[in-house]
């Protein structure tokens, strides 16, 4: 059985990985939008970078590849890795990416991406939508623990 301590530092573990993933996720946008012409060009004619001023340097585009640079879903790396882009919200459940076919626009705070903005400048899907806002999900496992673990502490220590 776990303690609270040990349960904390396993929620915190995995919220590492998951801001790694989510990383990792984002500057393989931001290689394929260094690789695109076309993508550089919609920016640029678009405005859209004074828009986004904050982090020009992370503009990113979702060409659909994501998936071809991750391991397979069979291999335990794989899975981790789907099953943390899917709980972020990155990859949707049925495999497709969030972002598909757009220029994102990531916001960073202390270092962490946070949210991002999304433009498609492909055709647009039924039910798609033009401009996409993705926001980091809150960690309420790591809260949860976090808080268990403060209380455990506080109601541990004696007073005299």
């Amino acid at each position: 059985m776990l303690t609270n301590n040990e349960s904390y530092l396993s929620v915190l573990g995995q919220i590492n990985l998951d801001d790694l993933y989510i990383r990792q996720a984002f500057e393989h946008y931001q290689r394929q939008f260094v690789m695109s012409e076309i993508a550089q060009k919609f920016v640029h004619k678009n405005c859209l970078i004074e828009e986004h001023t904050q982090h020009i340097d992370e503009v990113g585009f979702c060409n659909r590849t994501l998936g071809k640079v991750i391991p397979k879903c069979r291999t335990a790396e794989g899975a981790a890795i789907r099953g943390s882009l899917q709980r972020s919200g990155l990859v949707r459940p049925s495999g497709h990416e969030l972002f598909r076919g757009c220029i994102v626009f990531p916001t960073i705070e202390d270092g962490q991406i946070v949210s991002a903005t999304g433009y498609r400048i492909g055709r647009i899907r039924g039910g798609d939508k033009a401009i996409v806002y993705w926001h980091k999900p809150e960690p309420k496992a790591f809260v949860d623990s976090g808080m268990a673990f403060a209380k455990e502490l506080i109601h541990g220590q004696t007073y005299h």
